[in-house]
């Protein structure tokens, strides 16, 4: 299927027509999304556009000179328009941040061609050409968003953003109800969400950067110098990394440094750094190290741990084949960090368990194979 040309975007700039245009966003079932932002030395991205296509064209909604949001925060949070995105991580935190809501309800391209098994990961552009044989370039993508006025490039790149998701999302929302996958789709949309709050949250940094093999002490310390850390760049608007870098955090979670001297062979932690930040990493090590046993952290389980019995390598060909026949990823079906750990914990417990992660539609897929495999025997 080949579509014309989409339009020439138009840039709003103005209060009363961003409002005028809302009102008609209100009434379309749905809106393809995406931002354009600056985000290199500041914690909270720097939102420069906000694109929006309908069914009559793209508008690229000036950030920077916009002053009344309110009415993109009534379509963002419309329950009868469906906001269409291609992998949104990064702007369903950017809503959050500049809009103060999510965009519900949520459809992803990106997560939706998998389900239709046009393969993993499949990229805004190569979406496109497949959907339409419309090819197109990479453009200015890394381009100053903030800067005005915005060159006809920039101009034509973001409104070539965000053109083909209204019939993208025509095409894969038909081709999900042929398959009977729309609730599986649903479901993924709902992750997507989950995941973009919790990022927000300082929690987060901790989960990310916890390893196996710590001891709880060591995990109620990094936990501790993350949520310091996450304060300190939320307070200044800086990169986590410009405060100290992820590796500096998990070795002084490792050493549970007691004196100026224990900080010395600490990873990426210079003598500047040390004596900025050395007496309260101290302190806050101190912290975690006073804690009672009851209030540490769980200790993260290993993964990858291989069984002579086989059920680790018995997971994953079951895996691979529910996978192939359903013509979707075995990744996304079950991640292989999930499927090693799964395959441990069962053999640990001395009984079968169904991972958090594999719940939903990817339990209703494995479990009738799982059962008539004979995998339930191992022990």
């Amino acid at each position: 299927m080949t579509l014309p040309p989409p339009p020439t975007p138009e840039v709003v700039d103005r209060d009363d027509r961003l409002a005028g245009l809302a009102e008609r966003w209100l009434r379309e079932p749905a809106v393809g999304l995406d931002t354009e932002f600056v985000r290199e030395r500041t914690f909270f991205a720097r939102l420069g556009l906000i694109q929006v296509a309908d069914s009559e064209g793209c508008y690229l909604v000036d950030m920077v000179s916009i002053g009344d949001r309110e009415p993109l925060v009534a379509v963002v949070r419309a329950p009868e328009v469906t906001k269409v995105f291609h992998s949104p991580s990064e702007d369903l935190e950017i809503f959050h941040h500049a809009l103060g809501c999510a965009p519900v309800p949520l459809f992803d391209c990106q997560v939706a061609a998998t389900l239709c098994g046009l393969g993993g990961s499949l990229g805004y552009v190569h979406l496109v050409s497949r959907l339409f044989d419309v090819e197109l370039g990479k453009g200015v993508q890394r381009s100053n968003w903030l800067r005005r006025p915005l060159s006809e490039e920039q101009v034509r790149y973001a409104g070539l953003d965000v053109a083909y998701l209204p019939p993208a999302h025509e095409r894969l929302q038909a081709r999900l109800h042929e398959l009977g996958r729309e609730a599986w789709a649903e479901e993924e949309f709902g992750r997507l969400l989950k995941n973009a709050e919790a990022r927000l949250g300082p929690e987060w940094s901790y989960s990310r950067l916890r390893r196996p093999g710590m001891s709880r002490r060591q995990l109620a310390a990094l936990r501790t110098v993350c949520d310091w850390r996450e304060r300190r760049a939320r307070r200044r608007d800086v990169p986590r990394g410009f405060v100290l870098k992820d590796e500096t955090l998990v070795d002084v979670a490792r050493r549970l440094p007691r004196t100026s001297e224990d900080l010395a062979p600490v990873k990426s932690l210079g003598p500047r750094q040390a004596r900025r930040y050395g007496p309260k990493l101290l302190e806050l090590v101190r912290g975690a190290r006073s804690l009672p046993e009851d209030r540490l952290p769980d200790r993260l389980e290993r993964s990858g741990r291989r069984s002579s019995s086989g059920l680790s390598e018995g997971l994953r060909k079951l895996v691979a084949g529910v996978a192939a026949d359903l013509d979707v990823p075995a990744e996304l079906l079950v991640p292989r960090r999930t499927l090693e750990a799964w395959a441990a914990r069962s053999l640990e417990r001395g009984r079968w368990v169904w991972p958090a992660e594999v719940d939903g539609w990817r339990r209703s897929v494995l479990e009738p194979e799982v059962e008539r495999s004979g995998l339930l025997d191992y022990r």
